[in-house]
């Protein structure tokens, strides 16, 4: 299984990293005229910390607030590089001209935003950046060469064709529910954690979830979704 094996070799390259989670995602539900493979991505609680030390070091930065370099970190798996403007465009920028009010408010109204985001980001919640694989170190790992995915495109392609597109999202959401349960039992047994594999998707998050989840899982890590559904099925 290729989900098997990538995740592995990216457990055992950091032996030093606690990870957590495992997520298939980054496919639609929406009608189109293909079903793409969907990417794995990976957590570790180190790299979730470090992550969220980089957002309030960036911040600080837009602030104007000295920080200082920590050598110890480890930039993004799918991180670009970027070094910023070319040298010969960084003249044009005359750093004593002061803003006009309107960026002012701009930039206020940036500052606002990213702080709510950060403090968001202190939330372990289901909708936090924890559980969020799009926003994770390892967040877009393609399972299969490109080849083999424009095979498997094709043949959900197929089954749309034969027997409506609602079905072939239930086969879909079916095999990857599969998917990710064999992958937990299958990653459990060999590093005896209990790492919380799931399908995520936007338009059916916590089913999808409650699929993939043992009951433990769901009461240990969301305890708010296990209340939530405890309180509908009273009510």
């Amino acid at each position: 299984m290729s989900a098997l094996r990538h995740a592995a070799e990216i457990i055992e390259q950091h032996p030093n990293h606690d990870f957590y989670a495992i997520a298939l995602h980054g496919v639609s539900s929406e009608e189109s005229d293909s079903i793409d493979m969907p990417l794995l991505a990976l957590n570790s609680v180190q790299a979730l910390e470090r992550d969220r030390l980089t957002e309030t070091r960036e911040l600080m930065v837009v602030r104007g607030e000295d920080v200082d370099d920590d050598e110890d970190y480890e930039d993004r798996a799918d991180a670009e590089d970027y070094s910023g403007a070319p040298e010969d465009d960084r003249d044009d920028f005359d750093e004593d001209v002061e803003p006009e009010d309107a960026d002012s408010e701009d930039l206020d109204q940036v500052l606002q935003a990213l702080e709510a985001d950060l403090e968001a980001g202190d939330d372990d919640g289901f909708y936090s950046d924890k559980w969020e694989p799009s926003d994770w170190h390892w967040s877009s790992i393609e399972l299969i060469e490109d080849v083999a995915a424009e095979i498997w495109s094709d043949a959900l392609r197929a089954l749309a064709a034969r027997e409506g597109w609602s079905q072939t999202i239930r086969t879909y959401y079916r095999t990857m529910v599969k998917v990710a349960i064999g992958l937990r039992d299958e990653l459990n047994a060999r590093t005896k954690v209990d790492l919380v594999t799931y399908v995520a998707d936007d338009d059916h998050a916590e089913a999808l979830l409650k699929l993939c989840l043992t009951p433990q899982q769901l009461t240990e890590h969301f305890p708010d979704i296990v209340q939530d559904e405890s309180l509908s099925e009273t009510s």
